[in-house]
């Protein structure tokens, strides 16, 4: 101990005495530490941390799937109600569903997030609340509750809008314009689902289940509910999967008429994970690649600094200290370097961590979990161990190796010169060459993923274009009034200065609330189960023209069509080419699965043709679309866009003032432009690749600076070579030549390891890529290029020093 406390101190002093070799290494290792450690601290709130529920291994999701074409689907609640009583290896089975709502306090409603679960969702999880109680079996169905459905309320939410009343437990409140009772506050902190934003209150299925046999609750077909249960104890996946493959199967037989389902378990933390684990361990592994290269320059630097040490190891030697003490040395003095430079690195993680929250798209999961905790501290604690016993064994193995006594001897030149520095600092410019290279590549495959993305027409022309969305209170509104309402809003705001035309519709395209049905053609009838699907879209007239969607065949939506005249819908191009081929389909007949009169909707006549628009985010497909007239399909919650002929934000004011003026409890809400929107359909792809290639920038200038130690310390060394050479009759330019001759040399060997490695490795990304190939010629050809470039400049200052040398100083070099 007394003589590790000895090596501590001399090495303390040690690096003490060298400040600019200390700050350098120090820097070094901080900024590759320090992104290590940020990019780490999200994988750990992601994938890493067990879920914040009870015995959370034991959560799976059942996740229903159509067997016609594999596609994962959500659950109706009848076929959950079937699951949870056929089954024998959940101890508890919930359902859930994410929505709006509209909370009235103080006479003023206002729009909330919320979620809409089974009624023993909390138990399931193995939740208590902080005040009153959770929902109780029987509060599934409506009325169950003296006062309305049964809600609890977020501890956010309670604090904010109820001044974190204690006796707000049992306090009737207005939700969606009707009562509902308050039974519950969640503890600080809970979230559930994890997989989106803020959740503010929960209320139980009851809330689908009013309408009685109408209701979404009722309807085998209506497929719109997440399932999440908890296994037994000592029951395996594999169990559960068997029985519930049983039970679905049994169901399709008895249920002929709804198109078979299957259904598969996932653990709910690797379901939560499933979008965002590709590109994260992308991430990981690219931090990973700088910080190796960081430990490779600071492996170089304790090399070059090593030379001069060598004298002082010689002496240590004679002295009786064995190769072994003095490789503890060495590794000592790079240990204290690496958790200074760890200890620096975590400061900047704090930052970093701060940027990437604002960079990481809003709608990931556990986000809120993302900071710098005692595991990741550890982390980076053993990470900076690690790092320095990596970048400390190059010049260990050179103590270990060398013939130490020859230094003692008169001109000895033999300990700083030999072959083994010279190769492992040239082994360790080829390694970092070689990773940025790879880490380059990725990059620019996924920075032309990016820009591949932004030349993806959307269908629309979102530039100067608001979108607000609007819910009216359906319990106080007819279906006439309601329509009424929107006119009277869409009227108005029309009318206002600024405006060039303004409509609505539901779901807004790219907005992650598509909604899908099956449709039959009326000239070709086939079984319901056999029914192909589409997207289903509600306009107001006026749509196609504020959003610049072109009409390419028959007309558009009149307010003539209503509920008193002949059903009529809009079909898109790829439905129109796709099952109207080679023929005119307006005036064609085909009916959605649902609409006015549900579950028996109308047959519905084609009028017109629209151009297609990206309704499932720009990197999907386009698939059949439907368009049906609000006035024909009647909706209490539409998004109102407006075209302006100004900057979209000025006008949102006086828009809300219009629709208070209609009625002030309704709620305005999601003020976004359609330029936002689109901007945040490529968030992920965006934020993927700027790291990237902010980590391939990074890993780039350390290979460059790597490159110029490693030739700048050859032209000192070789400088009694120069002189030599050019008193011979050498020109400066053949000096010249063979000093950048050998930075190609290495940087060529590195990018040919490289560019052969990223041969295989950019596979692994090929789901993060859009628009361009994993093996894509030009993007290879283009990191070569970069890094020749780099090279020759790397090399070219060190080279140009060499042709300076003085013959005559040189000859007298030691």
């Amino acid at each position: 101990m007394r003589s590790l406390l000895q090596d501590l101190k001399y090495g303390l002093r040690m690096l003490a005495k060298n400040p600019g070799f200390t700050a350098v290494a120090l820097l070094t290792l901080a900024l590759g530490i320090g992104a290590t450690t940020a990019i780490f601290s999200v994988v750990n709130a992601v994938m890493i941390r067990p879920l914040p529920f009870h015995n959370p291994d034991r959560l799976v999701r059942v996740v229903s799937y159509r067997l016609r074409d594999g596609i994962d689907d959500n659950a109706s609640y009848p076929d959950f109600l079937d699951w949870r009583d056929q089954n024998h290896v959940f101890e508890r089975m919930g359902v859930f569903e994410t929505s709006g709502f509209a909370l009235t306090v103080g006479g003023q409603a206002v729009h909330l997030s919320g979620a809409t679960v089974s009624a023993d969702m909390f138990s399931l999880l193995g939740v208590k609340p902080l005040l009153g109680r959770t929902s109780l079996p029987g509060e599934d169905k409506p009325g169950a509750v003296n006062g309305g459905d049964a809600v609890l309320l977020s501890n956010k939410l309670w604090r904010e809008r109820f001044g974190a009343d204690p006796g707000v437990v049992g306090r009737t409140i207005e939700l969606d314009y009707k009562a509902a009772t308050i039974v519950g506050v969640m503890p600080d902190g809970f979230q559930f689902p994890l997989q989106g934003g803020r959740i503010d209150l929960w209320t139980t299925i009851a809330r689908d289940s009013e309408d009685g046999e109408n209701s979404m609750a009722a309807q085998r077909g209506a497929h719109y509910l997440d399932v999440i249960a908890r296994l037994k104890p000592n029951v395996t996946i594999a169990q559960a999967q068997a029985e519930m493959s049983t039970i679905v199967t049994g169901l399709n037989k008895q249920y002929p008429e709804i198109a078979p389902r299957g259904a598969r378990i996932v653990p709910e933390h690797s379901y939560l994970v499933r979008d965002v684990r590709p590109a994260l361990l992308a991430l990981l592994g690219a931090v990973g690649c700088v910080l190796l290269i960081a430990c490779a320059n600071v492996a170089n630097l304790l090399l070059a600094r090593s030379a001069s040490r060598q004298r002082e190891m010689a002496i240590r030697a004679a002295l009786g200290a064995g190769k072994g003490r003095m490789v503890r040395q060495v590794l000592t003095e790079s240990l204290v370097l690496a958790l200074a430079g760890g200890a620096l690195g975590a400061l900047l993680s704090v930052w970093l961590i701060g940027f990437l929250m604002r960079l990481i798209p809003v709608d990931g999961p556990r986000l809120a979990e993302i900071h710098l905790d005692s595991q990741v501290l550890l982390f980076t604690i053993c990470l900076s161990l690690l790092t320095g016993l990596l970048f400390g064994m190059a010049p260990a193995l050179q103590v270990s190796r060398s013939r130490l006594s020859e230094t003692l001897k008169e001109g000895g030149r033999s300990a700083t010169q030999g072959i083994y520095r010279h190769r492992a600092r040239g082994a360790l410019v080829v390694a970092e060459v070689a990773v940025a290279a790879m880490l380059l590549v990725g990059a620019g495959l996924l920075i032309q993923t990016f820009a591949s993305l932004e030349r993806v027409d959307p269908g629309f022309a979102p530039h100067r274009v608001m979108a607000f969305a609007v819910q009216l209170p359906g319990s106080r509104y007819s279906t006439a009034r309601a329509l009424d309402v929107f006119q009277q809003i869409l009227a108005r705001v029309n009318h206002l200065p600024g405006v060039r035309s303004a409509s609505a519709l539901f779901p807004l395209p790219l907005n992650g609330g598509e909604v899908e049905t099956m449709f039959g053609v009326e000239e070709r009838p086939v079984a319901e189960v056999e029914r192909p699907r589409t997207a289903y879209t509600w306009v107001e007239p006026g749509l196609f023209r504020t959003l610049g969607i072109p009409i390419l065949q028959g007309r558009d939506f009149t307010p003539q069509d209503d509920l008193k005249s002949t059903p009529v819908v809009i079909i898109n191009h790829t439905l129109a080419e796709r099952f109207f081929p080679n023929e005119n389909p307006v005036g064609k007949r085909i009916k959605p699965g649902i609409g006015n009169g549900y579950p028996h909707p109308p047959m519905r006549e084609i009028i017109g043709v629209v151009g297609d628009v990206k309704l499932h985010g720009l990197q999907a497909e386009v698939t059949p679309a439907v368009y049906v007239s609000v006035a024909q399909s009647p909706f209490d919650g539409l998004n109102v866009v407006v075209r302006t002929e100004v900057d979209p934000a000025s006008v949102i004011t006086a828009a809300r003032n219009e629709v208070a003026a209609v009625d002030k409890d309704i709620p305005v809400f999601d003020v976004k432009t359609l330029d936002q929107y689109v901007s945040e359909s490529i968030a992920a792809p965006h934020v993927i690749s700027l790291l990237l290639g902010i980590f391939a920038g990074l890993a780039l200038a350390l290979a460059a600076v790597g490159l110029y130690g490693v030739i700048a310390y050859s032209v000192v060394q070789r400088t009694h070579e120069f002189g030599v050479r050019m008193a011979l009759g050498a020109e400066r330019q053949d000096v010249l030549k063979m000093v950048v001759r050998r930075g190609l040399a290495l940087t060529l060997a590195g990018v040919g390891i490289g560019l052969t490695g990223a041969l295989a490795l950019t596979r692994l990304l090929a789901g993060l890529l859009f628009g361009v190939r994993p093996n894509d010629a030009a993007t290879f050809a283009g990191v070569l290029l970069l890094m020749t470039i780099v090279a020759l400049l790397a090399s070219y200052i060190p080279a140009r020093r060499a042709t300076k040398v003085d013959p005559m100083v040189a000859l007298r070099y030691e």
